[in-house]
């Protein structure tokens, strides 16, 4: 059974995340789409099914350029200082009954714009032959009550 190597990829392709997310941008070059192909392009199929939402996107070029496309803004506010990051880490990992893994994540922004209230969401990538075939990436619907 394949599982356990499936679950290290799981958890190196989400520390290549947060890694990623600890990049400096103010004394490299600014090119978010190059640092994420080269940071988790090796993780994904060629052909991965790629959900970001309700968004359907197919491809590893692709899908991983569109991803970078809807961090950019956030990297702004972060290098003009209006919000920091306090705290980004995977609060869950675990495997669904389709034989899927899925991870939450916790993004908590610090800041005078911030809320003060996490962002939330997970993915769910399903592993074949040690590389992503398909994800799907959404938000975690907000609780009634907060921590």
């Amino acid at each position: 059974m394949h599982l356990p190597n499936i679950q290290v990829r799981e958890s190196s392709l989400n520390q290549a995340i947060l890694e990623l997310a600890r990049t400096e941008f103010v004394f490299g070059p600014y090119d978010p789409r190059a640092l994420v192909l080269k940071s988790c392009g090796p993780y994904y199929a060629d052909e991965v099914a790629f959900w970001l939402g309700a968004e359907l996107i197919t491809g590893r070029e692709e899908a991983l350029a569109r991803l970078a496309d809807s961090l950019e803004p956030m990297y702004s506010f972060l290098e003009m200082g209006t919000i920091t990051v306090e705290s980004l880490q995977v609060a869950l990992t675990m495997k669904d009954p389709q034989g899927q893994l899925v991870s939450h994540w916790e993004l908590r922004l610090g800041g005078p714009y911030a809320t003060g209230k996490p962002l939330r969401w997970q993915t769910i990538r399903l592993w074949r032959n040690g590389v992503v075939i398909a994800e799907r990436i959404a938000r975690i619907p907000e609780s009634g009550g907060e921590q």
